[in-house]
């Protein structure tokens, strides 16, 4: 069953949603066009309740600067995601800024990101989220856009980008949970084509793509 249909059959009282400025909708023409919008409005209307902070990462690493990203999606999914018992369906998009950063290999790296994702979705696992939870992997940039980024979010390679898309499709085999191939399904319209114009966010049809890619997740 996609996640869509499974969603309808659980009877959730709501949606979250958790990542960077993708999530929270920028560069979508209309609020209604962002990807979580049209999730929720597909799966019954249920409010939106939308937790991510544009330019964070997912990672609690030291950046070039010797310093935490603020507002990094580890030090704040459990208020975000488990303040309170709910009943809430919660889709992560996250990944894009932390493959996008190449300052400081160290300690910003693929395997610093797969230590912090797995302890996230260990506690929400333990929490009794598992039915209501998706994950997604890092939306496509194209190549153009591995240049555009301000100090440190410039200079990956397509491997490196990659590198990250595996781990949250390898995350999502090790918990069996739902799976949202945003990247590869992206990937497949053509480089560029769905981006806008700072070729770093979505255009409308990029972000139709990532709900295409959740409503349609499927369990690794």
């Amino acid at each position: 069953m996609r996640f869509g249909e499974h969603l309808k059959s659980l009877g959730i009282s709501g949606t979250r949603v958790f990542g960077d400025s993708i999530t929270a909708g920028f560069n979508a023409s209309q609020p209604h066009l962002a990807w979580p919008a049209l999730f929720a409005a597909k799966v019954n209307g249920f409010p939106i309740r939308n937790h991510a902070i544009p330019g964070t990462i997912l990672q609690g690493s030291r950046l070039a600067d010797g310093k935490l990203r603020p507002d990094n999606g580890i030090g704040r999914f459990e208020n975000a995601l488990l303040n309170a018992p709910h009943r809430d369906a919660i889709l992560i998009l996250y990944g894009y800024n932390d493959a996008r950063y190449t300052a400081a290999p160290d300690t910003m790296n693929v395997r610093n990101f797969t230590r912090d994702y797995a302890k996230m979705l260990e506690k929400l696992i333990e929490a009794g989220h598992a039915e209501r939870l998706a994950i997604g992997s890092p939306p496509y940039i194209p190549d153009a856009g591995l240049s555009v980024g301000s100090t440190g979010f410039t200079s990956q390679t397509r491997m490196g980008f990659e590198g990250y898309v595996e781990v949250v499709r390898e995350l999502s085999q090790r918990f069996s949970l739902f799976y949202a191939p945003v990247y590869e399904s992206m990937k497949t319209h053509g480089d560029g084509d769905l981006a806008s114009a700072d070729l770093v966010h979505p255009s409308d049809a990029g972000h139709r793509a990532i709900f295409d890619a959740f409503i349609n997740a499927v369990r690794s």
